[in-house]
């Protein structure tokens, strides 16, 4: 019951049932424009999914929710990787020196570094997903959205979860399960009431690599969030902290053309024969043990809301930390060739500050906000004897270091006016200005210093400021039929290098991003509120794309360039919503058709990508979930019945045009749940991926260099069982 606003959030997303009879659409509640408000009422595409649904289809992490909404691209290369493409616009980076282009907030925090990004789904309520720029709402860098995980409240009575969930994959030996605690309830009466969940979460993995001895897909995970809530008077204050601690799963490169020919993953010296490309992606060969990631995340919020009359003052303050380390095997194979290594220390301050006043025409919001982060990030690349270049200094061990430590600050003006000028006409408008402040140190080291690259350290300042506005007018035709015109600008903040193997390319910064979005809708309920519908078309000018290009700065070595490449136009439109046929069937839904092309690429004096297609932007994404829900003599049950399709995919600018294996093909997935409740105890089974689609994840290369593929995991099913009190 996912699609783009899945009412069956009943228990979690909804007004009360008493605002329409029990066989039809009852209205969500969502808080996307920083004030409770009906999903209906929202002028811009919006789509929400509460995390009880998530949790009862089998749905864990985050990039679930791209399954269930149009024109949303989410997949993560691994836990520390994730690549967010909406309408087409996102980044493929995951370095310390680039933003993502969709922001990721919980409670309203902004999580600055990739690395936090690919949460688990743990004591969910929902998850707001906005498309488009979202500057005068939410914090930087938004240009292609904001996707908002809004966690639990304390319960005012006392309540409590115990959970277990047991699963295995087609591949042998894959196997995982899930233990939860959670509990809540007031401690001191009404005045002061909270809540604590633990997780445990371990999978053995879905891809075998022998020699190795390693399984991608693997994980093994603590995590905890505790949450106290203070009622002070009319005033309320919200103390939230959160931990998870994960081990895995690795990045398992696996060389693209499977079964063909065995291309070297660079020099190799003479003497050593790249071996031959497997066939079978889920049973792998690689020499080097020990791989994986190690990523421990953590952090605490304070949350203060002070009404006073018509006002309302909500302060935001936040402390976020990331700690990842990470080893994998750059060449996948069992080539002695190159070993990756990551090491990364983040911490990020935040602070934001909201007046609110509403009246019967006019409601009004005006914020401040500021975030301080320090990232130390350090890449390492260990060349083997199978490597020409190390063969070139043998004796000597060849190992490149590329330090990069950050100091960034942002800090913004922003506000909102809604104007009911006459009844049923809304006109909004909004603005931000944003001042964005970095500090890097690149801090480049060679054992070999002279050969190829030599150690240097080179400090750069940079320095943006943008003012983003954002209008919109809306009309109610109906109580039950809305139509809405908007105009939004968007802005991204300027990149630094990847990687700097000199102090040449260390001085090349790339400039911000920015996007100009129209865009008009309808929101409907129709049919005596048993058909949902709604409906948005858009077009954006997007501008000054900070791409990855190969520049070649020795013979046979290459490096990865960060630089503003490109202008996009990109046009399409979304359809999503809900049919309730009677009190036990229902069908979710949302589709998307996405014209995602560059009009101005040129690559290098010789290639010239403009007109081709932008990468990880699908054509059409469909969402269907069919429903049943019924009270039975065993208790009431609860099914559904999911599919997810996406057209075909280039993972580079190139369309295949240079790297002929860089695409993947349409993809249709399908998933089932089944939940029957008696009492307090519920019993449920899943599935997902159901006809066993065998696919990559992602691509990690850039044009020209060598590409290797991220596969994902096969046809998986689990059964669960948990006891409510």
């Amino acid at each position: 019951m996912f699609a783009a606003q899945p009412a069956w959030a009943q228990t979690t997303a909804e007004a009360p049932a008493a605002d329409a009879d029990r066989s039809g659409i009852t209205d969500i509640v969502v808080t996307a424009r920083k004030q409770a408000e009906s999903l209906q009422e929202v002028p811009m595409s919006i789509s929400a999914v509460a995390g009880k649904d998530l949790e009862n289809a089998g749905y864990t992490e985050l990039n679930d929710v791209a399954r269930l909404s149009g024109n949303v691209f989410f997949e993560a290369a691994d836990r520390s990787k994730p690549q967010i493409y909406i309408r087409g616009v996102g980044t493929r980076s995951y370095d310390a020196g680039s933003d993502s282009s969709v922001g990721i907030f919980i409670d309203g925090v902004y999580l600055g570094r990739f690395g936090a990004m690919d949460m688990d789904l743990m004591d969910v309520e929902r998850v707001e997903l906005l498309r488009g720029p979202q500057g005068s709402l939410y914090g930087r860098n938004t240009i292609g959205g904001a996707i908002s995980v809004v966690t639990r409240d304390p319960s005012p009575t006392f309540k409590g979860r115990l959970s277990g969930e047991l699963g295995a994959s087609d591949i042998g030996g894959d196997w995982l399960y899930s233990l939860n605690a959670a509990i809540s309830g007031p401690i001191a009466g009404d005045d002061v009431r909270g809540s604590l969940s633990v997780t445990r979460r371990y999978r053995a993995g879905y891809q075998p690599v022998s020699i190795a001895n390693i399984r991608g897909g693997s994980e093994d995970a603590w995590s905890g969030r505790g949450k106290l809530m203070f009622n002070l008077g009319e005033a309320t204050l919200r103390l939230s902290a959160d931990y998870s601690h994960l081990d895995g799963p690795p990045l398992v490169l696996v060389p693209n053309q499977l079964g063909g020919a065995a291309n070297n993953p660079g020099p190799v010296t003479p003497g050593f024969v790249t071996p031959a490309e497997p066939t079978d992606p889920y049973h792998l060969s690689m020499d080097t043990p020990g791989q994986g990631i190690v990523k421990e995340t953590y952090g605490w919020s304070a949350q203060l809301n002070v009404p006073f009359g018509a006002f309302e003052l909500t302060s935001i303050t936040a402390l976020r930390k990331l700690k990842l380390n990470e080893l994998d095997d750059l060449d996948g194979t069992t080539l002695p060739f190159q070993v990756y290594l990551a090491d990364e220390d983040g911490k990020q301050f935040s602070q934001e500050m909201r007046l609110n006043y509403k009246s019967d025409t006019l409601s009004v919001l005006l914020g401040a906000y500021y975030s301080k982060e320090d990232v130390s990030r350090t890449e390492i690349i260990n060349f083997g004897p199978a490597s020409l270049l190390s063969a070139l200094v043998n004796p000597a061990p060849l190992k490149w270091d590329f330090g990069l430590n950050l100091a960034s600050k942002s800090s913004a003006l922003f506000g909102q006016i809604q104007w009911e000028p006459v009844e049923k006409l809304s006109l909004t408008l909004g603005g931000r200005y944003s001042w964005d402040e970095k500090n890097v140190v690149f801090d480049t080291r060679s054992t070999v210093p002279g050969f190829i690259i030599s150690n240097f350290t080179t400090p750069i300042a940079r320095k943006w400021h943008s003012f983003d506005p954002s209008v919109s007018l809306s009309y109610k035709f109906t109580d039950d039929v809305m139509g809405y015109a908007s105009y939004t600008s968007g802005f991204k903040s300027g990149a630094f290098q990847f990687i700097a193997v000199s102090p040449v390319i260390a001085q090349q910064v790339a400039n911000p991003e920015s996007v100009d979005s129209y865009e008009a809708g309808l929101r409907t309920t129709l049919l005596d509120r048993h058909l949902r519908l709604n409906a948005a078309a858009f077009s954006m000018n997007y501008r000054d794309l900070q791409q990855l290009r190969v520049i070649q700065f020795a013979p046979g070595v290459t490096a990865i360039l960060t630089a503003n490449a490109a202008n996009s136009r990109i046009k399409g439109f979304e359809m999503e919503g809900r049919a309730v046929f009677n009190s036990n069937w229902s069908l979710d839904f949302s589709y998307g058709y996405l014209d995602a092309k560059f009009q101005n690429y040129v690559f290098n004096p010789t290639l010239d990508f403009s007109g081709n297609r932008m990468q990880r932007a699908p054509k059409s994404t469909l969402s269907l979930g069919l429903n049943f829900e019924s009270k039975t003599g065993l208790g009431d049950l609860t099914t559904r019945i999911g599919y997810a399709y996406r057209s075909g995919i280039f993972f580079e600018a190139d369309n295949n045009v240079v790297d002929p294996q860089s695409s993947e093909g349409a993809l249709g997935l399908w998933d089932a749940s089944l939940n029957l409740k008696n009492g307090n105890w519920t019993i449920g089974i899943w599935g997902r991926n159901l006809s066993d689609q065998r696919y990559r994840r992602q691509v990690l290369n850039s044009t020209g260099n060598a590409q290797r593929g991220i596969w994902a995991e096969p046809r998986t099913f689990g059964a669960r069982i948990s006891y409510d009190f």
